[in-house]
């Protein structure tokens, strides 16, 4: 198949376009030029989606588009409102409509877990969305604009919990090993912290792949099987690195879970997580160590 990946460039997509050639012609936005490597079935295309997508850069067919890009400004509101919009949601608008005139068969968006925001039970994929920021905002403006394309192809929303793993930047699970690493106090709402079930970069990839294949509207959420709480990573990010952790403990916000419910995850992909979070802390930890050492070497 000939696929647009938008984000291609990212944590995920990189991972991404890696598994999906040689099998699959694979057209990468990016928004600077040398971030994909220049290989066979690989074609880069430079685009800022901050601005107007420039549909000429686009082949005049495409068979489906992979919409991971994000603003990386997605923290910074309302400095950065308008780059906030013009990634997550505008330019969601102008590719679903490049791939209606491109006559794909599929359109796959990457939204957040954080949409229905924090309930006292596993989100389930109908639970009412409750998006508490600008940012989550935005992401649910445009999984409402994707499914209104329903009736030109498959619409497929991919809701993404924790994903962590080696490479990642600025981020909530490199951020904890970091504060254990340098003994900055971690932060912990109420007795334990945010209860969630992260997912390791290469089963959320797995996920996306095994994504394509769906033929009709779906929102699937995107999740590990383990779940835990703030107070139990930087326990056991304590124990791989041998660094007692120290705790700044905050007064209880109230329910401060984000679990999702996978087991339309399970049946509809057929994907069950295989990277325990054991596994992949102690990759992440053993990356980020070695980073270290070499910055003081």
């Amino acid at each position: 198949m000939k696929i647009l990946v938008t984000g291609a460039a990212g944590f995920i997509g990189s991972r991404l376009v890696r598994r999906l050639v040689p099998d699959h012609e694979v057209h990468c936005l990016v928004r600077e030029e040398g971030t994909v490597p220049v290989r066979p079935h690989v074609h880069p295309v430079v685009q800022d989606l901050a601005a107007p997508l420039q549909t000429s850069r686009l082949p005049e067919s495409m068979d489906g588009i992979i919409h991971l890009a994000q603003s990386r400004h997605f923290r910074k509101f309302p400095e950065q409102a308008k780059d906030i919009f013009a990634i997550n949601t505008a330019s969601t608008a102008q590719l679903l409509e490049y791939g209606r005139q491109a006559k794909v068969r599929f359109f796959l968006f990457a939204s957040s877990g954080g949409v229905c925001g924090y309930q006292p039970r596993p989100i389930v994929e109908t639970d009412p969305p409750q998006p508490n920021n600008f940012y989550l905002a935005s992401k649910y403006a445009a999984e409402c604009l994707v499914n209104a394309y329903v009736e030109y192809f498959a619409t497929v929303t991919l809701r993404y919990f924790f994903v962590y793993g080696e490479g990642q930047r600025d981020m909530f699970m490199p951020g904890l090993v970091e504060r254990v690493l340098k003994g900055n106090p971690v932060i912990v709402f109420g007795k334990t912290g945010v209860t969630m079930n992260p997912i390791h970069v290469s089963d959320a990839v797995e996920a996306t792949v095994r994504a394509l294949e769906l033929q009709r509207q779906e929102t699937i959420n995107v999740a590990g099987a383990e779940t835990t709480t703030v107070l139990e990573l930087a326990e056991l990010i304590g124990q791989l690195t041998g660094k007692k952790p120290f705790y700044s403990f905050e007064p209880d916000k109230g329910p401060m879970a984000m679990v999702a419910n996978i087991e339309k995850m399970k049946l509809k992909l057929g994907v069950s997580p295989k990277v325990s979070i054991k596994e992949g802390l102690d990759r992440l930890v053993n990356e980020l160590v070695n980073r270290s050492k070499e910055k003081t070497s």
